[in-house]
């Protein structure tokens, strides 16, 4: 059911506005539910030559049919845009009016415009709906679109207008070109610009899905936790410089807990609970997703907790582990696994998948009850977490090695 609006026009002049020649201006007023909005017509008229029972000029001279014709365009180009926003359903307001008058493009919001809206919304719901580490996520995409526009099209914004696949296209290989960016990177900084695209979809800015036709396949990437034999090697072995002892501690405390790089970085004492069976637990709230997280404490983890107990950076910053930043923290981990032999690549991110699989799963956890410790909302993705190791199909089959 179509709005229903009372719309008028009316050709006036402005008798008390007289030019220096004793001319007076010639406006169209336009009347919409009661409100209205002049539009002048940049001609001026003798007082004498108005007729305002007809809202026209006088006579059959140039300057009379030049002024009749300006108020009968100015009036057909009001119906036909007061009609145009009818049709498309959209808000019927004065000035939309005055500009379709006047030809004057109604200011759209560009590419960046909207990016930067929503990467304030997710600043502002920071601890609500997003973590800290999400908004820095899309202040990236944003920096990366913004040297974009300015390296390959030497432009400071875009028209939402004018974005197309091949805009997509040239994004995605700028991403992977001098961007640095992998696959799976480019992947995450286009969805951003996309889901900015369907706001302005939402919101008619554009008409067209740029996006329709794009896509983009993910690589594979195969994260192997640390077995028992690896863990054992990275406790046992002996580190004389301090930073790099700290890291390795930190590390081994997301591989006995599962928590997350950040969530473990800002653990507190007021996270250590006594759970339902007496013992010591973790009671957080993942930063990523804010699922609630139960975690019991093992023996190894609640040692390295007491190690670091009296440690200045703790004492003074209210947090229970001397963690450093996440950059940092991956790249001494790197020395760390070189001293200790270990072949695989050591990242914050492994600590997790080694306690979901060599601690947890592989010594019989359910999956259920894992997904709950990691604080997952789907199973699915606590299932990208149980790889399979060579110990437990060598375990598995012992039972047929057996019997057979």
């Amino acid at each position: 059911m179509k709005t229903q609006h009372t719309f008028a026009l009316l050709a006036m002049v402005r008798r008390n506005k007289p030019n220096k020649l004793g001319e007076i201006p010639v406006f169209i007023r336009v009347t919409i539910n009661g409100n209205n909005t002049e539009i002048a017509t940049k001609h001026f008229v003798k007082p004498e030559l108005w007729d305002t029972s007809k809202g026209k000029v006088k006579g059959r001279s140039d300057l009379a049919k030049t002024i009749n014709d300006t108020i009968d365009l100015f009036k057909l180009r009001a119906k036909q845009h007061y009609n145009k926003l009818i049709e498309a359903g959209k808000e019927v307001d004065l000035l939309a009016i005055k500009n379709g008058v006047l030809c004057i493009e109604e200011k759209q919001p560009t590419l960046l415009e909207v990016f930067s809206k929503l990467v304030r919304d997710v600043h502002a719901k920071i601890g609500v709906e997003y973590s800290m580490s999400c908004y820095s996520a899309y202040r990236a995409s944003e920096n990366h679109l913004v040297m974009f526009l300015e390296e390959e099209y030497k432009l400071q914004d875009y028209k939402l207008k004018d974005l197309s696949f091949r805009f997509i296209a040239d994004f995605e290989h700028y991403l992977k070109t001098k961007g640095k960016c992998r696959q799976n990177g480019a992947i995450k900084h286009i969805q951003r610009v996309k889901k900015s695209v369907r706001i302005a979809l939402k919101y008619d800015y554009i008409q067209k899905d740029p996006f329709l036709l794009h896509s983009m396949g993910k690589d594979k990437v195969i994260r192997l936790p640390l077995n028992e034999g690896e863990l054992k090697t990275l406790e046992a072995m002996k580190v004389d410089v301090e930073r790099l002892e700290i890291i390795r501690d930190m590390f081994l405390f997301t591989c006995y807990t599962g928590l997350a790089f950040i969530d473990a970085k800002h653990l507190k004492k007021e996270n250590i609970g006594i759970g339902i069976d007496g013992e010591e637990w973790i009671f957080t709230e993942r930063q990523k997703t804010g699922n609630t997280c139960a975690i019991p404490l093992l023996p190894p983890a609640k040692a390295i907790l007491k190690k670091y107990a009296i440690h200045d950076k703790v004492l003074t910053s209210g947090y229970l582990l001397p963690i450093p930043s996440n950059q940092k923290f991956n790249a001494y981990l790197k020395e760390i696994g070189d001293l200790a032999g270990v072949r695989k690549k050591l990242t914050v991110h492994i600590g997790r998948h080694t306690f979901a699989t060599t601690i947890a799963l592989q010594n019989g956890v359910p999956m259920e009850v894992v997904k709950q410790m990691l604080g997952h909302d789907n199973i699915k993705t606590t299932q990208i977490y149980a790889k399979v190791e060579t110990r437990l199909i060598a375990d598995s089959m012992n039972a047929l090695r057996k019997k057979y």
